[in-house]
């Protein structure tokens, strides 16, 4: 047989399979396979599948060497994200040395030998249809002149090898947040490269995906008009302005089964980014700035037969005289889905907000299902190495983010005898872990009458204050004896908001401590100067021997 048995060896259950010793295959790029179906009696195809991402070239060589009577590749369809350009980039120049792409983005998996994908560029013929009339493509596909096949039996590659590391987590609830859409990506990257779950999908070679649900990005700063677009994105610049009018306008692309744009702004015959800009010149403190994707007299129809709109709804609020944009999405390819759809959404917010004449504020994307399919996973993690600390790199002194709940400053009452907290509260004892239950997540709190340290009196308090950014209002104020008595007030009741200033603060206090042990002079971001103390014990030292 010149076939694997079953065949296709991949995506079996959504490929739409016809005349088995047919030579011809229908990539149908972003429409829908079973819209080209319909175009075709089963006699003149082997198989119609979609190609929404590079990847899947390698999973398209993979079932043409399980079935080398396939001799022709027909490309046809809405290429919203250029995997149909990329196909052809890889047929005309081949890879280089690491299985890339040369002139394209797009990786070979390295358990496809380079002989291989030389016999697949030499005996397949990709045909570029996109672009071209549903009778053209008909008519070229009928046309087609038979082949033998290019081998005389089925090859099957080795499986493509991911180490899959799963870091222990909370199951709901992630953020992360930068300036750029780039560079919010790259963190998405690394938080569901280490947190994400393991979960099953058809939509990856070996079924697999990593998941984390109710995921919140928020970018602060991108400007729509002059996009940060650093070379790491996984498609180029003119790919994302091709996408931008699949969102941005009404245009409706025949065979696909939505597009955003097409929902938005002519769906039933009702254009709601048109009526929304109205409405917020007309009320700009208006709740009611909602747009919906879906179509709820058709969309639930099909559930188990097409696409469905992955984002959902689209929420508009001027706060601070900022106009805020945030997109809910029930699923997202957070790999090449979410940054087209983020600089996109970043467009269509200052569009709103132009119209109406607010500053842009934040954009912020919340995505149930935020996902990565296997077959992108090594380079995800690749490009988080290569590119983190470019992007994040801490450079002293300069390593300062205003945290938008507010500033600290650290005082002491050297005199005082009593601590208060932040509802006028006896004090608190002190919380100490039992050392023998610290580990991960489980260190198990106990009050206790006494100071950490047995047997030292320490007189006085550590005052920490938070103020406004803007240094103008006290907010709250948190006395206590030790750093850990005033740092637990903080952090039961929930007051710091970025990771990077919970660690400051809490060597702050520790500092302000010792300072208040030792009698020293305190000054916040300031070494304190332990070398006259250490002068002072060792006169003190002196005198006592004589």
């Amino acid at each position: 047989m010149l076939r694997t048995d079953p065949w296709p060896l991949l995506y079996g259950n959504i490929l739409r399979v016809g005349n088995l010793q047919s030579n011809v295959g229908i990539a149908t790029l972003w429409t829908e396979r079973d819209v080209v179906k319909s175009f075709f009696n089963p006699k003149d195809y082997c198989v119609i599948g979609n190609l929404y991402a590079a990847a899947g070239v390698n999973h398209i060589i993979r079932n043409v060497f399980a079935n080398p009577n396939i001799r022709y590749i027909v490309l046809w369809g809405a290429d919203m994200s250029q995997s149909g350009h990329a196909f052809l980039k890889f047929m005309q120049n081949g890879v280089d040395k690491e299985y890339y792409f040369k002139d394209a983005r797009g990786q070979i998996e390295k358990e496809i030998p380079q002989e291989a994908i030389e016999t697949f560029r030499k005996n397949v013929e990709v045909i570029d249809m996109r672009g071209r009339k549903t009778e053209d493509l008909v008519g070229v596909v009928k046309k087609l002149k038979p082949k033998e096949p290019f081998y005389d039996k089925p090859t099957i590659f080795p499986p493509a090898t991911s180490q899959v590391s799963t870091f222990s987590s909370e199951q709901v609830g992630f953020r992360v947040e930068s300036d750029f859409v780039a560079k919010t990506w790259l963190k998405i990257l690394n938080l569901i490269s280490r947190y994400g779950r393991v979960e099953k999908t058809r939509y990856a070679s070996n079924n697999q995906l990593k998941e984390i649900l109710n995921l919140t990005a928020i970018i602060t700063d991108e400007d729509p008009e002059k996009e940060y677009f650093p070379h790491y994105l996984p498609f180029g610049i003119n790919e994302l302005k091709a996408y931008y009018p699949e969102l941005l306008t009404r245009r409706r692309i025949p065979g696909t089964a939505y597009n955003y744009g097409a929902r938005l702004r002519d769906m039933n015959g009702l254009d709601q980014i048109s009526e929304i800009k109205k409405l917020l010149k007309r009320r700009p403190f208006s709740k009611k700035l909602a747009m919906f994707t879906y179509d709820l007299k058709n969309d639930f129809k099909k559930l188990d037969e097409s696409d469905t709109p992955c984002l959902t709804q689209v929420l508009g609020r001027v706060e601070d005289g900022k106009f805020i944009l945030t997109a809910h999405f029930r699923s997202q390819d957070m790999f090449h889905g979410w940054p087209r759809n983020a600089f996109a959404l970043r467009k269509l917010q200052k569009e709103i907000a132009d119209y109406a004449g607010f500053p842009m504020g934040q954009l912020c994307l919340i995505t149930h299902s935020a996902h990565m399919y296997a077959d992108d996973w090594n380079l995800a993690k690749e490009l988080v190495e290569q590119n983190w600390w470019s992007e994040f790199k801490w450079k002293p002194p300069f390593y300062r983010y205003n945290d938008p709940r507010g500033n600290w400053i650290i005082e002491f009452d050297r005199e005082a005898t009593d601590c208060k907290t932040p509802f006028n509260l006896p004090a608190p004892a002190t919380w100490v872990l039992k050392s023998s239950l610290i580990h991960h997540g489980g260190g198990r709190l106990k009050r206790s009458g006494s100071h950490d340290s047995p047997g030292v009196d320490i007189k006085g308090k550590i005052i920490l204050k938070l103020f406004t950014p803007d240094m103008q209002t006290l907010l709250a104020q948190f006395e206590g004896r030790t750093a850990k008595e005033v740092f637990w007030q903080v952090a039961d009741l929930d007051y710091m908001f970025r990771h990077d200033h919970s660690f400051s603060l809490g060597e702050e206090l520790a500092k302000a401590e010792i300072a208040l042990r030792l009698g020293l002079e305190f000054e916040i971001d300031k070494p304190l100067d332990l070398k006259h103390r250490y002068k002072r014990i060792k006169s003190r030292s002196k005198r006592m021997k004589k």
